[in-house]
């Protein structure tokens, strides 16, 4: 069951930004016109983040934008029991502030935090501050299956995601907001879709997609599975059959097609997915038809047909001369083998 968060009041932003008389008071870090600042090097990334760091171009204009005008927008810390300060929001700044040569940042500092709020934060301010369009598909699963969960518990919904929210004022990067007080009551995968702009069948597509372990993810997010195979194969539940099906691909080079994701699933929820049931689907084998005894199909050619018959004759009698011609023929052709044995 998940833990009960404590109410949190908030009136307006400069409530949320009066460190000095809350949230600051016992935390021993340079507060300047009521923001904090802490040096990068006490600062620590939120364990198992999702999100990927920026790179390319997109890193180099923060990095040139950051040495212009400096962090505008304090990167948001959990000052965890132990006495750490672990990056909720801000991984790329914070990167991209270390090589543009700055050593501290304007950080918001927040105290009494469990590890279910810490996650929820990461998830929401990286949507709030990216494109979803602009995530890749793994990190579109891990935060639409956070904020599933998140969702589902109405209290969290209308506290803690409230201060996120007033916290960053991002809502441009949001097309669809959501409302504090909706007028009628939706089903949860159906806000969500309201939300990111998704049917509700992909957003429980993605939600299903977390339960894939990051290496099969990652080949997701690179094309090597496509995204339908993908959820197929999200239906294989245990984990050690994911890996042992990554390592598979991994070794032998199996690719992965919709065909084999739903035998693999098929497999699974019959209790049938052995060690060598992998390897045969993956190699093609469990896929293969099995060799047809009959003839293929053949098309006489036209000029083959003018050449025997006219122009008014049926198909039928065509078909029905050409079968007594054959039968014929062989006929002959039997009779001479048995003439040379003998």
């Amino acid at each position: 069951m998940a833990t009960k968060v404590p109410k949190i009041i908030l009136d307006n932003f400069d409530d949320i930004l009066d460190f000095e008389k809350k949230e600051l008071a016992a935390v021993p870090v340079p507060v300047q016109g009521g923001i904090a600042e802490m040096d990068f090097d006490r600062m620590e990334p939120f364990p198992g983040h999702k999100f990927k760091l920026y790179e390319g171009q997109r890193l180099d204009d923060m990095v040139e934008s950051i040495r212009q005008f400096g962090i505008l927008l304090p990167v948001i810390l959990w000052h965890t029991d132990d006495d750490r300060y672990v990056i909720l929001s801000g991984h790329n700044r914070v990167n991209a502030g270390r090589l543009a040569e700055l050593t501290k940042c304007p950080v918001v500092i927040k105290e009494n935090l469990n590890h279910e709020d810490a996650v929820l934060i990461v998830t929401e301010t990286n949507l709030r501050q990216r494109s979803f369009a602009d995530l890749s598909h793994s990190e579109r699963a891990y935060c639409l299956a956070q904020h599933y969960d998140a969702m589902k518990c109405q209290g969290k919904r209308n506290d803690l995601l409230q201060e996120i929210e007033t916290l960053l004022n991002q809502h441009e990067y949001r097309e669809n907001p959501t409302s504090a007080e909706p007028q009628t009551k939706l089903r949860t995968d159906e806000k969500l879709g309201q939300d990111y702009s998704l049917s509700r069948d992909k957003v429980a597509k993605y939600i299903r997609l977390s339960n894939l372990i990051p290496s099969l993810l990652t080949q997701v997010d690179t094309g090597e599975i496509a995204f339908l195979s993908a959820y197929e194969l999200s239906f294989v539940e245990d984990k050690d059959k994911q890996q042992q099906i990554a390592e598979f691909m991994g070794h032998d080079g199996y690719r992965l097609d919709m065909k084999k994701a739903e035998l693999l699933r098929n497999y699974y929820e019959g209790k049938k997915l052995t060690e060598d049931a992998i390897v045969q689907i993956l190699s093609g084998e469990k896929t293969r038809k099995p060799k047809s005894g009959k003839p293929k199909a053949l098309k006489i050619k036209p000029a083959v047909i003018t050449k025997y018959f006219t122009a008014v004759q049926t198909q039928k009698e065509i078909e029905d001369t050409i079968d007594r011609a054959l039968a014929l023929y062989f006929a002959e052709s039997k009779a001479v083998k048995e003439v040379d044995v003998g």
